[in-house]
């Protein structure tokens, strides 16, 4: 008896030192420091941070968002709309932010603009 005691008691503290251990490597904190110096592929748990913090970018403009963020992906990236009306096309702005640890696949925030301003940001998996 006094061994299956012990071993429930192994097993809570190897759990709490797996839940501290977790906890102090997930800094999610966004500063645009960090993004500048953190690799395209571990970016994406900064994401969730920076969309609270800067209120989902709306009403920036595109200078605004990329003196914060840097240039986005290489080429004009445009995003175009069907609608009973005709078609509208809106240029966006693409970061690589990898993913979130849990994330099956990899995300890319996308900040869509019209009239060079942010209308939406989002975040979009591949």
């Amino acid at each position: 008896m006094s061994v299956l005691k012990r071993h429930k008691k192994i097993v809570v503290v190897l759990a709490l030192v797996l839940g501290f251990f977790l906890w102090k490597t997930w800094d999610g904190h966004f500063t645009p420091e960090r993004w500048a110096k953190t690799d395209g592929d571990q970016r994406g748990k900064l994401v969730n941070s920076l969309l609270e913090q800067y209120n989902g970018l709306v009403g920036m403009s595109r200078a605004e968002v990329e003196a914060l963020l840097g240039s986005d992906t290489d080429g004009e990236q445009m995003e175009e709309r069907l609608t009973t009306e005709g078609s509208t096309v809106r240029p966006l702005l693409v970061y690589q932010a990898g993913g979130r640890p849990w994330a099956m696949f990899p995300e890319y925030p996308f900040v869509y603009l019209e009239d060079g301003y942010v209308t939406e940001a989002k975040l979009i998996a591949d």
